[in-house]
């Protein structure tokens, strides 16, 4: 928002605040399991935010076991235990809704180029489907989940495309 050329605006539509509802916890739970709480921890976290802190096993390790004690502490914020199964379920049904608010529109709402919603969205979509963690997900469950959505997964590669036009949609950003 704050690096745009021209000011980006929200949309007005009435069903913005529940969509965001559904990234901000839905899908931001299950990511957290995911990434932090899985065998993805050892495949994707650990490279990613452990190891690069520091040589020293111990900061890494506590590192590492601050890290998963934030996720775990999140995602207990709205239940009172961690169920995998559930916050999968959950993720995937925030993705089916997603699927169909975008539609065969190529941004959400109806925009006529993307919006903030479209990053929040994308920040979630690119990351799993980045083929530079590909090997890295172990636990394939949210990745799955979301390559299903075939309108999600052209999203995705329409910012890439448009806005990131020295990488492949494929490939990662880096």
């Amino acid at each position: 928002m704050n690096n745009a050329e021209e000011a980006v605006e929200e949309p007005g539509d009435l069903r913005y605040e529940a969509y965001l509802s559904l990234l901000d916890h839905r899908i931001r739970r299950a990511w957290l399991y995911s990434v932090y709480l899985s065998s993805n921890a050892t495949s994707i976290a650990e490279p990613l935010y452990i190891l690069p802190t520091s040589a020293n096993p111990f900061v890494r390790l506590a590192t590492a076991k601050d890290l998963r004690r934030a996720a775990e502490k999140e995602i207990l914020k709205f239940s009172a235990i961690i169920d995998a199964e559930e916050l999968y379920k959950q993720a995937e049904e925030a993705f089916e809704a997603l699927e169909t608010a975008l539609g065969e529109d190529f941004w959400f709402f109806g925009a006529e180029k993307p919006g903030l919603f479209d990053a929040s969205v994308f920040s979630y979509t690119h990351l799993l489907m980045d083929d530079s963690l590909g090997n890295g997900w172990t636990d394939t469950r949210l990745r799955d989940a979301l390559l299903k959505r075939r309108h999600l997964t052209s999203h995705r590669d329409r910012i890439v495309s448009s806005h990131f036009p020295f990488s492949k949609p494929g490939k990662s950003l880096q």
